[in-house]
């Protein structure tokens, strides 16, 4: 699929302008048509010293995000489509729950209500730390868990020289 840009970059009395040249137009031609931004720099014909200035020209950029939005317009029935189709399948009665959860997203944005929803459902399994508690078998009743090294070593006070104040 090539892109054409919507609007014709020569205008009548006016003087020509960087998007004139035809490199600079095929290069913005490709940015829009989703090319990596050196692929597109290199296959315009320019180097990409010049590709990073020209993105600093603000009527490049005036031009490029105004052909962005027109695409992304464009593509919005297409968006909404995928949102029903995606909340009509998880609302099957045989949909599973991780479809659902997409459908419910789906209808959200439907709504639009585009913050993130609360769900959150994991199929693997998670490893945090912290204690694990065995409940199997016979209860042996709550052990400390200790620095085995540190009970084997020298105490921190000695109490063998403190005498007695009093007496």
């Amino acid at each position: 699929m090539e892109y054409r840009s919507s609007k014709p970059l020569t205008v009548p009395g006016r003087s020509p302008t960087v998007l004139d040249v035809p490199r600079v137009k095929r290069f913005v031609d490709l940015l829009i048509e989703g090319e990596k931004f050196e692929d597109a720099a290199r296959s315009a014909g320019l180097l990409l010293t010049r590709a990073r200035r020209l993105m600093r020209y603000p009527e490049f950029r005036k031009h490029y995000f105004s052909e962005i939005e027109v695409l992304n317009e464009s593509e919005r029935a297409r968006n909404i489509l995928l949102r029903r189709t995606l909340r009509d399948r998880g609302v099957q009665p045989d949909a599973p729950a991780a479809l659902a959860k997409v459908a419910l997203e789906a209808a959200r944005q439907l709504d639009g209500d585009e913050k993130q929803g609360g769900i959150t459902i994991n199929g693997g399994q998670n490893v945090i730390a912290g204690y694990v508690i065995d409940l199997r078998g016979d209860a042996e009743g709550p052990r400390a868990i200790t620095n085995r090294s540190a009970d084997q070593a020298k105490p921190l006070i000695s109490r063998e020289d403190v005498t007695d104040v009093d007496g």
